[in-house]
């Protein structure tokens, strides 16, 4: 027999952030037909019929995999909030790896919140506790990882040492992985002994090789650990033509006038430029050396002020697989691509940066690749991000200075014609975005991506897109970046289809900067909060939200973080706002933009202690209320 409601039962279930009761009556038809409120008829119904309480927690799933609750009969919720949480249970099989020990979600949890969440003192201090603790030594070394990686990319060299050293005390187990970036930080601390040290004690590794040019002394020096990097990998050595430019601007093949295959499948080779005058030689020199001859390179002039169309014109003249297509407006890189792809001949298409230097060898590996390999659809290749002077300056969250290249990524042109239609006309990272329509379509394994070592060098560049503030990224993803992806994932899951029409409109909203890159941004209403989890304070924004549609207010949304915040909800928005984004009525705000606003609310109930690095700034009206590097602010005003 059914135990009768408790009416505190029902009060906390309303109160818990796993129950969604807007949701729940969607999800579950009956719960109209029924005198009952959602939370009344999921404790006297719901609950024994094994029904999820929200988008947030699995019920059968947790049933599932917990044998012990299923056989006592007990409601999962109720046992997940009181007792099954604190033994480390998941609330949903996608909320993180499955059984998971909750040290390591705790350390992913913590990770997230310094990285993309963008606090600093609270999650380092935390992470700093459990790199010293002894109870977990897997979680210990995590913590002391994260920790020295993110001390280096901030310049503070002697704390990255030491961080990376208590790593390698806990465990040496992954010596081979991280004595690249070990080895750079010793070299800029100026101890050249400790990092030549590093490369005699690990094991020999493309990324190592990469790793000595911090500290070779010539020019021949970093050229020798350059070709060391590329033959490990199996590839051929480059050299140096003769003249005082960078490094990277000076590689040529090793052996000047290869052949290579004249005959073969067609690749069009796109290239945007807009002002790449100081730059475009080497990408169109590494191009026309190329030892897969059958290429087109179509230069895509976005609008240039600059000589950049008169260079690519001279070598037009010379080399007849060069074809130039001027833009009289700017459309930006991808705008640029999509003209280019309207034009391309080629069985295969990919893309190259008017700013970096591919390995002769790059276009030939990927066509035999692809031709040999008919179960793929496409395929990457991998690169180093380097300074001109060739010294690796990018590595991933695992402390790889090897890693894939976005640009390389080559598929067959029918494909992203008649799939895809086109790539998503934003400022930045839609290279990535088409890729995860290609893998959501045709499924994970569709693009190869094997390891093919340095076979291109991006260049690092304060003034390109992936190096400047707003729009920037590192290891991981924040402001802008995360936002497009978050949308473009909840796109993704939804769509009928995932074609973007030629030249129109974008079928999902992206921040202004991605769009128009435009930093200025006007709202009625703008919220801030903690947005992850169903709770008061979400639930009124919900209702604020519901009002300012109804008088036809725009709203603006800054999603704020806590080390208090629940692990399980992730930093992504909470699915009943992130259906509400459309990027008109209802918009999420970027560090990076300037908003104006009539009203600035923060939401009740929740507490924000620290100091955010990547918020908009918002001005509520002609006052700043809201911005980067401070403690966002409670509302300031009253007015209705």
């Amino acid at each position: 027999m059914r135990p009768k409601v408790d009416p505190e039962a029902v009060a906390r279930l309303r109160r818990s952030p796993w129950f969604d009761a807007a949701w729940y009556a969607r999800a579950y038809a009956d719960v109209a037909r029924l005198p009952l409120d959602p939370a009344t008829h999921y404790a006297w119904i719901g609950a024994y019929l094994a029904r999820d309480p929200g988008p947030q927690f699995a019920a059968r799933a947790y049933l599932a995999s917990n044998p012990d609750v299923a056989a006592a009969g007990l409601d999962p919720l109720t046992h997940y909030q009181s007792a099954g949480r604190a033994e480390g249970r998941a609330a949903h099989p996608g909320a993180g790896p499955a059984r998971a020990p909750a040290a390591l979600r705790r350390l992913r949890h913590l990770r997230d919140l310094l990285e993309t969440g963008g606090l600093d003192a609270g999650p380092r201090a935390a992470l700093a506790e459990m790199a010293m603790g002894e109870a977990d030594p897997e979680a210990a070394a995590g913590a002391a990882e994260a920790l020295g990686l993110m001390a280096l990319h901030r310049g503070e060299v002697a704390e990255a040492r030491a961080w990376l050293a208590r790593r390698q005390e806990i465990s040496a187990a992954a010596l081979a992985r991280l004595a690249p970036v070990m080895a750079i930080a010793a070299a800029r601390d100026g101890d050249r002994a400790a990092a030549e040290a590093l490369v005699e004690q690990a094991p020999a590794s493309p990324a190592l090789h990469l790793a000595r040019i911090w500290w070779a002394g010539t020019e021949a020096e970093a050229l020798s650990s350059l070709n060391a990097a590329l033959g490990l990998a199996g590839h051929a050595p480059v050299a140096l033509a003769d003249g005082a430019g960078a490094l990277m601007d000076r590689l040529i093949p090793a052996t000047p006038g290869g052949g290579g295959a004249a005959q073969g499948p067609l690749v069009s080779v796109l290239m945007a430029a807009h002002d790449s005058a100081a730059t475009i030689e080497t990408a169109l020199r590494a191009m026309q050396a190329q030892s897969w001859r059958a290429f087109e390179l179509l230069v895509i002039d976005d609008a240039s002020t600059d000589a950049t169309a008169d260079i690519v014109a001279a070598h037009a003249a010379r080399d007849p697989r060069i074809r130039l297509i001027r833009l009289a407006q700017n459309r930006g890189a991808y705008g640029a691509r999509n003209a280019g792809l309207a034009e391309a001949r080629g069985r295969f298409v990919t893309l190259h940066d008017a700013d970096d230097w591919s390995h002769p060898d790059r276009l030939r590996l990927q066509v035999e690749f692809l031709l040999g390999n008919p179960g793929h659809v496409g395929c990457l290749s991998q690169q180093a991000r380097c300074l001109p002077d060739l010294r690796p300056c990018r590595w991933t969250g695992t402390g790889a200075l090897i890693f894939e290249n976005m640009t390389s990524l080559m598929l067959p042109t029918d494909l992203v014609r008649d799939c895809l239609g086109e790539w998503d006309a934003v400022r930045v990272s839609a290279d990535s975005e088409l890729l995860r329509r290609v893998r959501h379509l045709f499924g994970e394994s569709a693009v190869a991506a094997p390891e093919t070592g340095p076979l291109a060098l991006q260049r690092a560049s304060g003034e390109s897109a992936t190096g400047e503030g707003a729009t920037g990224m590192d290891w991981f993803y924040y402001g802008v970046r995360r936002e497009y992806y978050e949308a473009q994932r909840h796109h993704h899951a939804r769509a009928a289809h995932l074609w973007y029409r030629p030249g129109g409109a974008r079928p999902f909203p992206a921040p202004a900067r991605l769009c128009s890159g435009g930093a200025e941004v006007t709202c009625d209403r703008v919220y801030a909060g903690l947005m992850t989890m169903r709770d008061a304070g979400v639930t009124q924004l919900l209702h604020w939200l519901a009002e300012d549609r109804a008088a036809g207010r725009r709203a603006g949304l800054v999603p704020l973080y806590d080390l208090s915040m629940s692990e399980e909800a992730g930093l992504s928005l909470h699915p009943s706002l992130r259906d509400l984004v459309d990027g008109v009525a209802v918009r999420v705000l970027c560090h990076g933009e300037v908003v104006r606003c009539a009203r600035y609310r923060r939401l009740p109930g929740q507490t924000v202690t620290e100091p955010h690095r990547y918020l908009p700034v918002v001005v509520e009206n002609d006052q700043t209320v809201l911005s980067p590097g401070a403690v966002p602010a409670q509302e300031v005003t009253e007015t209705p």
